[in-house]
């Protein structure tokens, strides 16, 4: 059982991993001062999940996932595309409530430590880091 775990950690730690590197894409191109901040605020928000989940494999004597997975490169081409600074925001949005759905998903798929996890961890974090994305699209101007 220990091992289908460690499987489910590592499957959510590649997600992780991933949405830190999207962070690291849109903070590379952010000019504005309040999308730096909220920005830098969502990434480091992932950063501790990378540490936990790593933690939790490391505990169950797994060896973390160290790559992005699939998703790396699929959000290197959306943040890429994204025209200006608002759409980049917007884009982090709505992967943010994607992220936030499939959480809520999980949680009732999986069991043990990994559920407890999602529920105690993951799920708060997530609610926290599409708010504040949402209240930042919401005060950005729309673009001409």
């Amino acid at each position: 059982m220990d091992n289908e775990f460690v499987h489910e950690f590592n499957s959510l730690l590649a997600g992780e991993r991933s949405c830190v590197e999207t962070y690291d894409l849109a903070l590379g191109k952010a000019r504005q001062a309040d999308v730096l901040e909220t920005l830098t605020y969502c990434r480091n928000n992932h950063m501790a999940r990378v540490a936990l989940l790593t933690s939790h494999v490391l505990s169950m004597g797994g060896t973390p996932n160290e790559s992005a997975g699939l998703w790396g490169g699929f959000d290197k081409f959306v943040q890429d595309s994204a025209p200006n600074e608002r759409d980049s925001v917007a884009m982090l949005e709505q992967a943010e409530a994607e992220r936030l759905v499939n959480y809520e998903a999980q949680r009732d798929l999986v069991i043990g430590p990994v559920r407890v996890c999602i529920l105690n961890e993951l799920l708060p974090a997530q609610h926290e880091t599409h708010l504040a994305l949402s209240t930042l699209l919401k005060n950005l101007p729309k673009a001409a």
